[in-house]
């Protein structure tokens, strides 16, 4: 039995790797999964003190990689056009500014247009007054018509006060291969540093009394041991601030750290915190958690392997779960484990869609998206009611189709036949 269902892992491995390397069909229906890459743009929000008395700058940008537009070939080169959007509401979701844009990017070859490194940035400061705010991004592929959309909610109702103010700091992070150049430097949408970055820039912004106040910043370690701290006394005639600092940054492990930053006047003071990400070379920007990351790679886990990780202890279960995936790099010659980025990429997708009384992932729609990407075809069969619906994806590439029922009418989907008869996963 254990042979049979690790020859069953491995074809489940070569169907993904088939997938990253060959990509997704389009599919039908109104509310089919989305296969588009259009979703995968990123919308940053960062408030800044203003010079402006009672006014805060709401600084957005929007970061579309070039993977996920659609590049047509014209004249032997790569065009793609899209249309951007981005929106101010106030809190009664009145429109009360925006930005709008029409753009045309060039690519001198294929490999430009799929790479993960290349972007293009839209920036647009908005000056508010305190209070709260909804920043919707919208991204429209010209060519294909697909559409993305982010919205974020900003509270700035505390930042209504004279004397201290503190906004979140931000991660720096120099982007290569950008549209607009060969480098920029800006806020990272993911608080993200690499693993053997020797100091990390911050930018922090806020607003004083005129005089001497004290920034503190200290970098510690998941379980709160200290990395590094910088203490910097500024004197300023303003009454607001805007600081880059370098914190180095050595010899730091793991996959999460946190930022503190403090921010000392007069007696009073004011704090942050933000969580960074550390990134590792062939370790998904996806993983947040490893405990969660582990336990989510049970799809694709044969039973030797299972069986290994129960055994050991923490730290040598990451080091195992390193070596359990670059066993699966398609690529192992270059920085990215594609397989691990898609993998994860439908385990996030997965929890944003599928999760009822579980998380989506652990979901049976969840584990039949993981493990075959986006169907080619949704069918759907509703009775009298929403209870007693059906649905069966059909996956033409493999031949294969499945079938969910929702007993309840609660959206908590159930394969009718186990995917493995007789295994509990």
């Amino acid at each position: 039995m254990d042979k049979r269902l690790k020859n069953i892992k491995t074809v489940l491995l070569i169907i993904m790797v088939l997938t990253v390397v060959n990509g997704q069909r389009n599919m039908r229906g109104k509310k089919d999964l989305k296969v588009s890459n259009i979703e995968q743009f990123h919308l940053i929000i960062s408030p800044q003190a203003s010079s402006e008395t009672g006014k805060i700058k709401l600084n957005t940008h929007v970061m579309i990689p070039s993977f996920s537009l659609q590049f047509v070939k014209e004249n032997g080169r790569f065009e793609s056009s899209f249309e951007a959007r981005i929106s101010l509401l106030n809190e009664e979701g009145q429109q009360i500014d925006h930005k709008s844009i029409q753009e045309t990017l060039k690519a001198s070859d294929y490999l430009e247009t799929v790479s993960k490194s290349n972007w293009y940035f839209i920036e647009h400061e908005f000056l508010v007054k305190p209070g709260k705010y909804t920043i919707i991004s919208e991204v429209l592929d010209i060519d294909t018509r697909n559409y993305g959309v982010r919205e974020e909610k900003v509270d700035l109702s505390k930042y209504n006060k004279n004397g201290l103010d503190l906004f979140p700091p931000l991660v720096l992070v120099n982007y290569t291969g950008s549209w607009q150049g060969s480098k920029k430097l800006m806020a990272s949408y993911q608080n993200e540093i690499t693993f053997i970055q020797s100091f990390v820039p911050i930018y922090i912004t806020g607003n004083v009394n005129p005089g001497d106040y004290l920034l503190n910043l200290e970098l510690k370690t998941s379980d709160g041991e200290v990395i590094s701290s910088i203490d910097t006394l500024f004197t300023n005639s303003d009454n607001y601030f805007n600081h880059q600092l370098n914190l180095p940054v050595d010899k730091i492990s793991g996959l999460r750290a946190k930022l503190y930053v403090k921010l000392e006047q007069d007696g009073q003071s004011e704090k942050q915190t933000i969580e960074l990400k550390i990134k590792r070379p062939g370790v998904s920007s996806q993983i947040s958690d490893l405990e969660k990351a582990m336990d989510q790679m049970r799809y694709i886990l044969t039973s030797d392997e299972r069986s290994k990780l129960s055994k050991v202890k923490k730290k040598e279960k990451e080091e195992l779960f390193y070596t359990f995936w670059k066993g699966r790099d398609p690529t192992p010659e270059t920085a990215t484990n594609e397989l691990m980025d898609q993998y994860y990429s439908r385990v996030r997708y997965a929890n944003e869609h599928f999760t009822s009384f579980s998380p989506g992932w652990r979901t049976d729609m969840g584990m039949i998206y993981i493990l075959f990407g986006p169907p080619d075809d949704i069918e759907r069969i509703f009775m009298s009611s929403d209870r007693n619906a059906n649905q069966t994806w059909h996956y033409y590439r493999i031949n294969r189709s499945f079938t969910f029922y929702d007993e309840n009418g609660f959206g908590d989907y159930r394969l009718t036949t186990p995917y493995i008869t007789g295994h509990t996963w």
